[in-house]
């Protein structure tokens, strides 16, 4: 589970995370995304993130995120 003050931030975290899982099956990162049997979008990219990071409505850059680990259990 992911909170976030930061919603460019947030964004640009799940995506590293989807794409980290859809590694380990074998499938292609969701940039690389064509149109197949599960989804007809011409290309799965996700560009609004780093574009609302460029209106200065949040970060992009990996290395001024600041992501905390909370763990649990």
């Amino acid at each position: 589970m992911y909170f976030a003050t930061d919603p460019v931030a947030l964004d640009k975290t799940g995506w590293q995370a989807i794409d980290k899982k859809r590694a380990e099956v074998g499938r292609a990162p969701i940039a690389l995304l064509k149109p197949d049997e599960d989804s007809r979008w011409l290309n799965a990219q996700v560009e609004h993130i780093e574009l609302a990071s460029n209106f200065g409505l949040g970060v992009f850059d990996d290395d001024k995120i600041d992501l905390k680990r909370i763990n649990l259990g």
